[in-house]
């Protein structure tokens, strides 16, 4: 039987892949391997959307255990911060105590920017979106804008609970009602201002995982996922209906400048700045989480020039896993923290707003609004289905590797 403070320690640690993002078919690989490291083989682990459950064998019986996984996800310099404890801790074995301690640090840690930084950093992510897809030169100065009062209303949502709680619809509606009713001004299509401002709040990394876990048969995390992530899309797109009511229609639309073939990449670069800012990366990532931000798009823009957009989503999810791997190996910083940001390089959120939208009569639901329900649909099981190939593909390579090192030692 291990001891008691060992159990509580592989649950914090349970707890804190949870808030990390990570999958909950991952989470127990990454648990027993901890175990390992302790000399301990009878544990069994199972991760629920609300915990992790820790089941231990003995000669007098069995004891389960749960941990309770609520909290605010991990920022990027936590997610860093504990990979980098469970790479020690597998090398060289710490006391579980001190390992309880640490975890409940890393998850207590205050940001590494302060609010005005991480504001100024929802800003400049909020650009690097619209470059990507919006193109509109004129419409970059109002995204910047817009995205820095989504990242007030943010910053005030962490600090009130009760704005926390609606915070999707109060700033899908405040951004629908300035995009619209102030749209001659703003110099834009009021339609292309919408989606970079709440892209995050687009749950597109959690419809991915959520598909990728249905697959592989964790059920319970992939339709809490799914279904957690479709009603976030709802809540925006209530708050996108009732801000277009209050707005009225938009007057005197202007004709877009689309920039050049350039915009999209610089889209790219001006986004990775955003993200490390806005999500307080570790230090000395930003030249690795720029490279991977950069070949993961790079592969999905030419994987589109052969295939279509679908094929693209999945190029993109099967790159992404085995090009975060890369960056680890080469000393750069975790995996998850290249591996999540990437993520919105994918855009299944984006279509999946576009989607629910016309479903719910913000555009007729006509053959347009039927196919972007579709598009959307088959975009998540695309990106899921490329990450779920890159794993496998990842972890067969790897356990070759350590078969023919074996053989030679």
């Amino acid at each position: 039987m291990p001891p008691d403070n060992l159990l509580a320690f592989l649950r914090e640690c349970g707890v804190a892949l949870c808030l990390a993002g990570e999958t909950a078919n991952r989470i127990p690989e990454e648990l027993v391997a901890l175990a390992d490291a302790y000399g301990v083989g009878d544990v069994e682990f199972l991760v629920v959307p609300t915990g992790v459950f820790v089941r231990a064998g003995s000669e007098g019986g069995v004891t389960v255990d749960f941990a309770n996984a609520d909290g605010p996800p991990l920022r990027l310099d936590q997610v860093a911060r504990l990979y980098t404890l469970f790479e020690q801790v597998k090398a060289h074995p710490i006391p579980p105590a001190e390992g309880i301690e640490r975890v409940q640090d890393i998850i207590d840690a205050p940001p590494r920017f302060n609010a005005l930084v991480t504001v100024f950093g929802h800003g400049v992510l909020t650009v690097g979106i619209g470059l990507l897809f919006v193109r509109d030169g004129r419409a970059l100065i109002s995204l910047a804008l817009l995205g820095l009062l989504v990242g007030v209303l943010r910053l005030l949502a962490d600090r009130v609970q009760v704005l926390s709680l609606a915070l999707p619809v109060a700033a899908a509606m405040l951004v629908t009602v300035l995009a619209y009713r102030y749209s001659p001004e703003l110099g834009a299509d009021p339609a292309s201002l919408l989606i970079p401002p709440l892209a995050t709040f687009l749950p597109g990394a959690a419809l991915t995982l959520g598909a990728q876990e249905m697959v592989t048969r964790s059920i319970i995390s992939g339709a809490s996922r799914l279904v957690s992530s479709v009603y976030v899309l709802l809540l925006l797109t209530f708050g996108i209906y009732a801000g277009m009511q209050i707005a009225g229609p938009a007057q005197g639309l202007p004709e877009t400048e689309p920039l050049g073939v350039w915009a999209p990449w610089v889209g790219v670069l001006v986004f990775g700045v955003g993200i490390y800012l806005n999500s307080s990366a570790p230090p000395r990532s930003l030249p690795w989480l720029l490279v991977t931000l950069v070949i993961a798009y790079a592969g999905q823009f030419l994987a589109g020039l052969w295939a279509g957009g679908l094929f693209a989503a999945f190029a993109g999810g099967l790159l992404i896993v085995p090009l975060a791997n890369a960056v680890q190996r080469l000393h750069g910083p975790p995996a998850q923290v290249v591996f999540l940001p990437s993520f919105w390089l994918l855009v299944p959120g984006a279509l999946s707003l576009v989607g629910v939208t016309g479903v719910t009569g913000l555009v007729e639901l006509s053959d347009t609004g039927r196919s972007n329900l579709v598009t959307a649909f088959l975009t998540v099981v695309a990106v899921s289905l490329g990450v779920l190939v890159g794993s496998s593909l990842l972890s067969n390579v790897t356990a070759t590797s350590r078969l023919l090192t074996s053989r030679s030692t």
